[in-house]
């Protein structure tokens, strides 16, 4: 089901972040879990195909299960946990075979993110007496402490960043249009900037880690050089490449060069060389219109190979978007969010969500 084609350049429209409303408490117990998911799919031909198996009875919904947020163990590439919407967190010990859900205080999880040394610290983002909340975990998620809270009822967290150069430096993001940042594995956070919309996420270069790019919804890019100390609003640059602030919705770097950043959203994939000074646009092979963009992930090992979803296709192109091959995805869900393991780029894994 796949196909390479040449293709004209085609406008891309990309579906908002919606944040969903409050729930806590899932009451969920850790329970093994035969088979994958069927709303988490895994290549291991560098997404050229992908697979998922049916699931016995269970009383976690795997079927009906919406993936918000997933990590893969930067040391342990069988070691994946997800964050969901309504089911909280579930892990997997052996690539995808069995998984158990977590015993989390939250069902939903936006923000997850785990310790590039020591893969049993995890960090995560849920809500829990009405009240959006930041856990963190020793011990792989067997027991959880709180390090974060917001004082009031209804803002959520959106993101967890982890700088992959140190660790002990933790960005999340805020639907209230805050980025926190923590310099001491969570013991204390401080807060680096302030927007009038929520936040969706903060990028830190792995090259270089004082090279940090977010967008706030529909307000465009931002950059800092300085570890964020102090950001560069990108919106001139983006109106001189005829792009507009409110279409860019997410954004990443290339792992090998902190300084080529791909953005996506109603205009299109764009693309950056230079820290975001001058952008292009990718030609891509969807109508975006009708199949909008939701993740785009590069091959830690190959800045040539890059791998986006939109609604239930993925497209991956390995010679820098030129050219493009496709591969349907069967589930009735769209697709949420896409990861490498950093160990072995054959191996992705993809969050379907409805």
């Amino acid at each position: 089901m796949s196909k390479t084609i040449k293709i004209k350049k085609l406008a891309l429209l990309f579906s908002v972040f919606v944040l969903a409303g409050c729930s806590f408490g899932n009451g969920n117990t850790p329970e093994a879990e035969t088979n994958l998911p069927s709303s988490i799919l895994k290549s291991t031909d560098g997404g050229k195909t992908w697979e998922t198996k049916s699931q016995s009875e269970s009383k976690i919904n795997f079927s009906g299960m919406d993936v918000i947020s997933l990590a893969v163990n930067a040391n342990d590439s069988n070691n994946v946990y997800v964050g969901t919407q309504k089911d909280g967190i579930i892990k997997t010990d052996d690539g995808g075979e069995t998984w158990s859900a977590l015993n989390f205080q939250s069902e939903k999880v936006y923000g997850l993110g785990l310790d590039p040394v020591d893969g049993r610290i995890i960090y995560a983002s849920g809500v829990w007496q009405k009240r959006g909340k930041i856990f963190k975990s020793l011990d792989a998620g067997k027991n959880w402490k709180e390090i974060y809270t917001f004082a009031s009822d209804g803002p959520l967290i959106i993101s967890l960043t982890i700088d992959k150069k140190n660790p002990k430096n933790i960005f999340a993001t805020t639907s209230d249009g805050t980025i926190i940042e923590s310099e001491d594995s969570g013991e204390s956070w401080k807060n680096i900037y302030k927007s009038s919309t929520p936040i969706l996420g903060v990028t830190v270069s792995e090259q270089n880690n004082q090279w940090l790019y977010f967008n706030p919804m529909d307000r465009g890019l931002y950059r800092s050089f300085d570890g964020g100390k102090e950001f560069k609003d990108l919106s001139q640059k983006l109106s001189e490449a005829k792009i507009k602030n409110d279409s860019v919705s997410f954004i990443t770097t290339d792992p090998q060069n902190g300084k080529t950043v791909y953005a996506g959203g109603k205009a299109g994939i764009i693309k950056s060389q230079d820290g975001g000074d001058i952008w292009t646009s990718l030609d891509i092979l969807n109508n975006s219109n009708d199949a909008p963009a939701k993740a785009l992930i590069i091959n830690p090992k190959n800045s040539q190979e890059i791998i986006y979803g939109a609604t239930q296709a993925v497209y991956r192109s390995i010679d820098g978007g030129e050219t493009w091959s496709t591969s349907q995805i069967d589930a009735g869900k769209n697709i949420n969010v896409l990861k490498y393991d950093s160990q072995n780029p054959s191996t992705l894994y993809l969050g379907l969500s409805k």
